[in-house]
């Protein structure tokens, strides 16, 4: 029998065994693609000495990270499917290369859930010039190189018995080096976890999978109702009086660079002139809005919180709803993750404004346009959600208007690696002035309205990393993602009707603002605004529970 051969008419022996070009391939994606691997392997035995110092265990480790890509270039190279299966480990093995190593990405779960989740705008502001190039000399031109050249398999019990002996060799060389090294092997890939996120064609492969398995391929849950028992105290209704409370979600925004929080420069001008009250020590549920913004509205906490679970479950707005809150969500971000799914919503990312939209998006005044009227079609009480742009990165100069752009110069490329970090942190503090802005605008709308008790709740969903320590934008492990990505900024602003018919204490609320808090706080502090009374509601997670005046003092 003759040997299969995937090529064009008149290759006949000519053509490249397909153990070969498998071998070629895999050594491309190990030498060329996995750049920030390597850096991490040897960053790994630094602190004890090198690898040089502890060759026999080193080399166990290189050896399993070579044996993985080696195993997956073997179970995809099979006749008819082998190449066009290589040049798409190519292809997007090149794609996450290059934000790996020029912006410190990492491809866990969220970050893979967020890619195929994220609008076309955003994807596009990522696609620039310099990611184009390199994908197609690092991706494009290797890939078609892979599906041209010829390829000759053996008859397929040879190919299949070759294919088992290089598989089985491979995962005996990875155990034997494993039982070698005992249990420092186990506790060292343990304490490594993130080589995963960054090891090319794995992370993007096993994100892919779990995002499928997790979200897309898993049989839906029955919805579970939360809260059922939520209503209003009779108090709340008693005077009659109306009750607005507009709850901004922030996006990307750090607490770092919130001159609040302390940073020297001035990016709160109008929060800080309007007197609200800064939670300085507040931290985030994850570190990408397909986690935090879930997270937040759930009664879960984020010890306890999974997605799925989340998903098939009442949040905030649902148990609010059922109490006799009337509630709204406008978007001018990636959507809502499912939080708003049952209550009534506006999608603003694709609105036509002039001056406002253009074909990258809206600027956040779009949400602004319009709010008071419809604030004023609300029945009593009412909430509404707006959920900005905020500082979403790469692209931070897209998100605000010329006349924000007060700290220059900035970085005016989505290519932040392009741009010195003086240049990147000028153009996101401009994002957080433009932010400061907006919430500036919305205060002056509901203190209008000296009729109503009005208040206003802002927090991000997560941070951001600029550069420091060559990571950028977000989505880092939570439990390895720098303080930078995690600590936010949360804010809130109370008209002088809400704390009047609320009996906050001001001396409470002040020393609040010091006290450790995160977004596990938000669904009970929101119920507790609104007086709903409720199984669900859990009063040491309210932060401003303390502070009314049926507490002692």
């Amino acid at each position: 029998m003759t040997d299969r051969i995937d090529a064009l008419p008149g290759t006949g022996r000519r053509a490249m065994p397909a153990w070969a070009l498998g071998l070629l391939v895999a050594a491309y994606l190990l030498a060329f693609l996995n750049q920030t691997l390597w850096r991490q392997v040897v960053a790994s035995f630094a602190a004890s000495g090198g690898m040089l110092q502890q060759w026999p265990f080193a080399l166990s480790v290189c050896l399993r990270l070579v044996g993985m890509v080696v195993v997956i270039v073997s179970a995809v190279l099979w006749p008819r499917v082998g190449k066009p299966l290589l040049a798409l480990l190519v292809l997007v093995s090149a794609a996450s290369a290059y934000y790996i190593d020029n912006f410190g990405a990492w491809l866990n779960q969220e970050v893979i859930q967020s890619i195929f989740e994220t609008s076309r705008a955003e994807a596009g502001a990522l696609l620039t010039r310099g990611a184009l190039g390199w994908f197609a000399l690092a991706g494009v031109l290797p890939a078609a190189i892979v599906l041209c050249v010829p390829v000759r398999f053996a008859p397929w019990r040879r190919e299949l018995l070759r294919r088992a002996v290089i598989v089985g060799l491979v995962l005996a060389s990875m155990g034997a080096s494993a039982y070698l090294a005992g249990r420092t092997y186990v506790y060292y890939f343990r304490n490594h976890r993130v080589m995963y996120d960054v090891f090319n064609p794995y992370a993007a492969l096993s994100g892919t999978f779990h995002y499928l398995q997790r979200d897309v391929f898993r049989r839906q849950r029955p919805l579970v109702p939360i809260g059922t028992d939520a209503r209003l105290a009779p108090a709340a209704t008693a005077d009659g009086r109306r009750r607005v409370l507009v709850l901004v979600v922030g996006e990307t925004a750090r607490a770092e660079n919130f001159s609040l929080q302390g940073y020297p420069r001035e990016t709160n001008p109008e929060m800080k002139q309007r007197g609200v009250y800064y939670f300085r020590d507040t931290w985030s549920c994850g570190t990408a809005t397909t986690v935090s913004v879930p997270c937040m509205f759930s009664d879960l906490g984020r010890a306890h919180f999974d997605k799925a679970t989340a998903k098939a479950r009442w949040n905030l707005l649902d148990v609010l709803r059922h109490a006799g809150v009337d509630v709204f969500w406008r978007d001018n971000d990636e959507g809502c993750k499912g939080v708003c799914a049952r209550v009534p919503n506006e999608d603003l990312t694709a609105a036509k404004i002039a001056g406002l939209c253009d074909g990258d998006g809206c600027l956040d005044q779009v949400l602004i346009d319009g709010l008071p009227q419809r604030l004023a079609s609300m029945r009593s009480p009412a909430l509404i959600v707006l959920h900005i742009k905020g500082s979403h990165g790469p692209a931070y100069y897209k998100r605000y208007p010329a006349d924000m752009a007060r700290f220059g110069p900035g970085c005016n490329t989505a290519e932040l690696q392009t741009c010195s970090y003086a240049q990147v942190v000028n153009s996101y503090d401009n994002t957080i002035l433009y932010t400061d802005h907006i919430l500036g605008r919305v205060v002056d709308m509901l203190a209008a309205q000296p009729q109503v008790d009005t208040a206003m709740l802002y927090l991000s969903d997560h941070g951001e990393s600029l550069g420091e320590n060559n990571l950028y934008l977000h989505g880092a492990d939570w439990n390895e993602a720098p303080s930078q990505q995690k600590h936010i900024p949360m804010l809130l602003w109370l008209s002088p009707q809400w704390r009047q018919d609320s009996e906050l204490k001001p001396a409470c609320l002040d020393a609040l603002q010091a006290q450790r808090l995160s977004q596990d706080n938000l669904f009970h502090t929101v119920l507790g605004m609104f007086d709903v009374q409720t199984g669900v509601y859990r009063r040491p997670l309210d932060m401003l529970a303390g502070c009314r005046r049926d507490n002692a003092t």
